[in-house]
């Protein structure tokens, strides 16, 4: 199944089924269900968190195809989970990103991930607009797959990580490589890692869509094709197969270090062919493209902040 987030007539975020009759169409879950009879929420994070939420809008999927729907051109598409209790996110999760950074290849068994966090006010769906910061000139693209968490688990094993998965949806990590405020400011230890972080944490810098792919549709999530373009000129290319850390053992050690609650997100890094490797960084007027096989295309523009 595929599952968007749109904005109703009325201004409200509600959840739908897309494509369901083999075209662009979204279908009220919500307004759906109950037509049959059955009591499912608008909300995205309510689905996952109520039992079998996923299970019993699969099930219905097919009595739904006669049901009134919208031409996706009639709706806006909001982030799939527009509000997700957390955002985690893997540095360093590509050897070929690692490299065009001017670092060195790793040994996987000798390193573990490293995890950040985004914050959720960062989150944008696609066709929504990138702005670029006051405090940043350098801002960059990160094209990543995204793991969205179904059911609330802790200290999962590697081999039981795929039964807590929702789904996957395209990402962009946008990432404020430099800030304005480092100049002529006296330098303290870990000041560049702050600043890298913060520059992960900018309003409209997490790009998600264009909607959630459900696990059972997306199969192995291991050998996926990503392509990255801005203006027309691919920038990225690369596979989900090149991930040093796979989708399953990003869920385990997540849930070590916290409990994962539905909703959640996890972006799984990105494979070279980011800006910041030939110092060509977004402005304003471009339009990119994210597309990672299986899970669709997430297009957005590149505003400036007013």
């Amino acid at each position: 199944m595929r599952l968007v987030t749109y904005l109703s007539v009325d201004g409200e975020a509600r959840v739908g089924l897309y494509n369901l009759n083999g075209e662009q169409t979204v279908c009220d879950l919500e307004a759906g269900a109950a037509a049959l009879g059955i009591e499912l929420p608008s909300d995205m994070t309510e689905l996952l968190t109520i039992d079998e939420g996923l299970e019993v809008t699969r099930n219905i999927a097919p009595r739904l195809t006669s049901f009134p729907s919208l031409a996706v051109e009639q709706v806006t598409l909001l982030a799939a989970v527009p509000f997700p209790g957390k955002i985690l996110a893997l540095a360093g999760n590509f050897q070929s990103h690692i490299q065009e950074g001017g670092g060195v290849a790793v040994d996987k068994d000798k390193i573990t991930p490293r995890v950040f966090m985004k914050p959720g006010t960062s989150v944008i769906g696609t066709e929504e607009a990138i702005v670029l910061p006051r405090w940043s000139d350098t801002v960059d693209y990160e094209l990543e797959l995204s793991i969205v968490i179904g059911s609330e688990c802790k200290y999962v094993d590697v081999d039981d990580a795929p039964a807590y998965i929702a789904g996957y949806m395209v990402s962009n990590d946008v990432s404020a490589r430099t800030l304005n405020i480092a100049e002529g400011r006296d330098e303290r230890p870990m000041d560049d890692f702050f600043d890298w972080l913060n520059g992960k944490w900018f309003d409209t810098f997490g790009a998600f869509g264009p909607y959630l792919v459900t696990a059972d549709e997306v199969g192995d999530p291991h050998n996926l094709n990503m392509a990255f373009k801005v203006n027309g000129e691919t920038r990225q290319q690369g596979s989900t197969s090149q991930m040093i850390f796979d989708c399953y053992e990003t869920v385990s050690f997540c849930s070590y270090l916290t409990t994962l609650e539905p909703g959640d997100i996890i972006m799984t890094g990105t494979p070279s062919g980011v800006g910041a490797s030939t110092k060509t960084y977004l402005k304003p007027g471009d339009r990119i493209e994210g597309e990672i096989e299986k899970l669709g295309e997430l297009v957005n523009m590149v505003e400036e902040e007013e």
